[in-house]
């Protein structure tokens, strides 16, 4: 049943991500650093840890799923422990887990209002030191957008 699981959220995100383009990122502020920006209708209240950097992202040809990659150093567990932890103190219920730990791989769906999310950690393929988090997010119709905090 779990790589029935993991199969299953495997086609969704790569059907989200033939769903989507790229690239979505904001533009920058004149004063602005030379870091990349938040990408669109980013919802600040999804916790990122730090060092995260934005790399790529991609907004809805149709539907209102977006996506963006995110490129860390860091340890897989520690990842996994941080979005297991953060994402209910920001107010999200957690939704269907799979882990693999052995190829360092975890995808969690969360929830808020309705909107289903999820957040996946991987290697990064081009860094063996790095993993990608890509986090597929619905921003809230009902509500204004999450600002920076």
């Amino acid at each position: 049943m779990r790589i029935a699981e993991f199969l299953a959220i495997a086609i969704l995100m790569i059907a989200l991500a033939l769903g989507t383009h790229a690239p979505a990122f904001a533009a920058p502020s004149p004063d602005a650093s030379s870091s990349p920006t938040m990408p669109q209708n980013w919802d600040y209240r999804i916790p990122l840890p730090a060092g995260a950097e934005p790399t790529d992202s991609s907004v809805p040809k149709i539907g209102v799923v977006y996506a963006a990659n995110f490129a860390l150093k860091g340890d897989y567990k520690e990842l996994v422990d941080f979005y297991e932890r953060e994402l209910p103190k920001a107010g999200f219920v957690l939704g269907p887990k799979v882990a693999i730990p052995a190829r360092k791989v975890y995808n969690r769906n969360f929830t808020e209002v309705g909107n289903l999310d999820s957040v996946v950690v991987s290697p990064d393929p081009k860094d063996p030191s790095k993993f990608i988090v890509h986090i597929a997010w619905t921003p809230n119709a009902g509500k204004p957008a999450a600002k920076a905090p």
